[in-house]
């Protein structure tokens, strides 16, 4: 049975240079720490999903380093904007990884959607998006989807996060229950795993590659855990094998006493 490999790295929150820091963690050096452990797990040859906050303040620069880091690692990559991003200067800056919104994977396909809003943290999936979403299912018909966008459509239990949900995620629900052939959506934002069910649709959140928020927590606070990513296993019968990785070798800390981000 045909497997498809994929590797979801999400919230990389790259400045304009190797100095930057969220936390107190340096985020070229934990990303490529990241890139390095998927190698050292035998997934060295994944296709990278990149969810989401892969710069900081939408620096041009931080999507320029982060063009030139995948090249040196010989990386394919499909990205998608966070709230920290700008979708037109990811465009302009990730020369070599031009966007891609609708993937043939052969027996599955790649959906990728904007959940973001100008200036604010929450999600919110436009009218654009939406007709984006019936236009890439149509595309994808006969075929088993994974959706991957960065916010989550529910709540994880982290209630100041959970404010920031997406707001008319009924509405990305009913276009996606239509086919029928959705087997599972990948999210970031929320710096921590978890793993549920929305309706009747599995849905993964990811840790970022820097730092992690802490679960069940009402306010902002960071957890102690090191840098992840998840790997996904999706085979040609539609099911789905996927799981999370941390770093725990990684020697920077967090500064737990950080009271924003």
């Amino acid at each position: 049975m045909d497997t498809i490999q994929l590797t979801q790295i999400t919230d990389l929150h790259l400045g304009t240079d190797a100095s930057a820091t969220l936390g107190g963690v340096p985020t070229l050096e934990s990303f490529e720490a990241v890139l390095q452990a998927v190698a050292n797990q035998g997934r060295g040859t994944d296709r990278l999903l990149l969810t989401g906050d892969l710069a900081s303040d939408c620096q041009p620069e931080a999507y320029q380093l982060l063009n030139d880091t995948l090249n040196a690692h010989q990386k394919q990559a499909i990205w998608l904007p966070g709230n920290h991003d700008d979708s037109g200067l990811m465009a302009d800056n990730l020369v070599d990884f031009p966007p891609q919104s609708v993937v043939d994977l052969g027996p599955w396909g790649l959906l990728t959607l904007d959940s973001s809003q100008p200036n604010q943290p929450g999600g919110h999936i436009s009218d654009l998006q939406l007709q984006h979403v019936e236009q890439g299912l149509q595309a994808l018909a006969g075929k088993h989807i994974l959706l991957a966008m960065h916010h989550s459509p529910i709540a994880v239990g982290c209630a100041w996060l959970d404010k920031q949900q997406i707001d008319n995620q009924q509405q990305l629900y009913r276009l996606l229950s239509v086919q029928g052939n959705v087997r599972a959506v990948i999210t970031g934002h929320v710096h921590q795993q978890f793993d549920g069910t929305w309706g009747q649709l599995p849905i993964y959140s990811t840790p970022s590659s820097c730092v992690q928020f802490k679960q069940y927590s009402e306010d902002f606070a960071l957890s102690g855990q090191p840098p992840g990513y998840r790997w996904l296993n999706l085979h040609s019968d539609g099911t789905v094998h996927t799981g999370v990785e941390f770093l725990l070798d990684f020697v920077p800390q967090p500064n737990l006493n950080c009271a924003s981000y």
